[in-house]
């Protein structure tokens, strides 16, 4: 099973299942799969097969339509109210049009960038040298539009509110990063040569977040701030295994900016550890200083901010006698809690989310109802075959995702991007 938080504007919920190839013999590409979806109430709208080579998720949904991933690189929009087939394109053909080559090619990133899809099509065994390719595709027909050959690009794409495009580029042995931006048709705005990996992860209002590490000009490129998090230890740490691409930061321009991390070490930064080794830290989004920070579990989810000034967080604490181990495996004791907290870090209110299984994907919300993915199986000796369960809670306070900060419309927190409304500009939460 793989969730997303795809969830449409009427509280409508979006998943993919798909046989286990451990517990069946078949070749990967010809699993059997399905698109499922829920109402708000959790009732079966439809179950829809998913002709092979096997879909893997579904991305995001807008306009009435899914769009979805498959093996091969295969991009499919389907119609959100039926689960039919609108249409659907190979961008491994794109890519490369040598069919043998496309079994090694999957769909890195999608992200919308009206009237386009955007998607990095990466070839997981690429020698040395190896090229991905950005290519745009026509929302309503899957025509395409517009590619470009790039660097290998590992970090999820990024779009502001005026469709405009960030990646990165990094070379993590030769800690360098190339940093990009397109225009929504196509065309290089700029193109940087940095030091460091800094990969972009989210924008607002003219602000382009970079990694955990600096904040800088969406227009050009130039560095703005850095954070007081970039003296963060630098080593690999996990932040949940949510199969959402993005699940670091929540931001506003000129507003606030929060994100979990390890504990850093500049002014204003935590003076002791804690047995999760993590911390949320609000941060200045002019300076990037912290603002305050507070202790949180190993595996923090993605923050989603809502319409009345607060902060959901999945937050699965760690006690102390887990030590280095923080309780993973079948010595799993750890429960989950949806927490709420205020924009200045303090906690509004807190429920114990039911059983030891990991919630895993970030939350979706709609009218004070929030969904959440949990991992069922997991423990140390598993198969490594997802087994989730979708689980749903109300808020005591019922609110909406914030209309602005990297919540896509429609209660998900797949940080797609939004394109402005026609009849007035985006509008900043009071």
């Amino acid at each position: 099973m793989d969730f997303r938080g795809t969830m449409d504007a009427d509280g409508n919920t979006y998943w993919t299942e798909c046989e286990s190839s451990y517990w069946v013999d078949k070749d990967p590409s010809q699993l059997d799969c399905q698109l499922v979806s829920v109402t708000r109430d959790g009732a079966m709208r439809y179950q829809r097969a998913l002709p092979p080579p096997g879909a893997w998720a579904v991305h995001t949904v807008d306009g009435g339509q899914l769009f979805v991933t498959g093996r091969l690189a295969l991009l499919t929009a389907m119609d959100s109210a039926t689960g039919q087939v609108r249409w659907s394109v190979s961008l491994g053909a794109v890519k490369d049009t040598n069919p043998e080559a496309h079994h090694a090619l999957r769909v890195e990133s999608l992200v919308r960038s009206p009237p386009y899809l955007v998607a990095v099509v990466h070839d997981t065994f690429g020698d040395v040298g190896a090229e991905d390719l950005l290519v745009a595709v026509h929302a309503d027909t899957g025509a395409v539009a517009w590619q470009v050959r790039m660097p290998p690009i590992y970090a999820p794409l990024v779009v502001d509110t005026d469709g405009n495009i960030y990646a990165g580029a990094s070379d993590v042995l030769e800690q360098t990063t190339e940093l990009f931006s397109f225009s929504s048709d196509g065309q290089l705005r700029w193109r940087t040569h940095r030091e460091g990996v800094l990969d972009p992860t989210a924008v607002d209002d003219g602000t382009l977040l970079l990694g955990r590490s600096e904040l800088v000009d969406a227009a050009t490129g130039a560095p703005r701030a850095t954070l007081a998090t970039a003296s963060a230890e630098s080593f690999d740490y996990s932040l949940g295994r949510s199969s959402s691409p993005f699940g670091r930061a929540a931001m506003q321009a000129g507003r606030m900016l929060v994100l979990p991390d390890l504990q850093c070490t500049t002014e204003g930064c935590p003076t002791t550890t804690h047995p999760g080794d993590t911390f949320l830290y609000g941060l200045d989004v002019e300076s990037g200083a912290v603002k305050w920070h507070r202790a949180v579990g190993a595996w923090p989810m993605s923050p989603l901010l809502t319409q009345r000034d607060s902060l959901l967080l999945v937050d699965r604490p760690v006690e102390a006698q887990c030590g280095e181990n923080i309780c993973t495996g079948e010595d799993a004791g750890i429960g989950t809690f949806l927490r709420e907290l205020d924009l200045d870090g303090q906690e509004l209110s807190a429920c114990a989310l039911p059983g030891k299984a990991p919630y895993i994907t970030p939350p979706a919300l709609h009218q004070g109802r929030v969904v959440l993915g949990a991992w069922t199986n997991w423990n140390a000796e598993n198969d490594w075959t997802q087994r989730m369960s979708i689980r749903a809670f109300d808020l005591a306070t019922p609110t909406e995702p914030a209309t602005g900060g990297w919540v896509s419309a429609g209660g998900g927190n797949t940080r797609s991007g939004q394109a402005k409304p026609e009849a007035a500009p985006a509008q900043a939460l009071r």
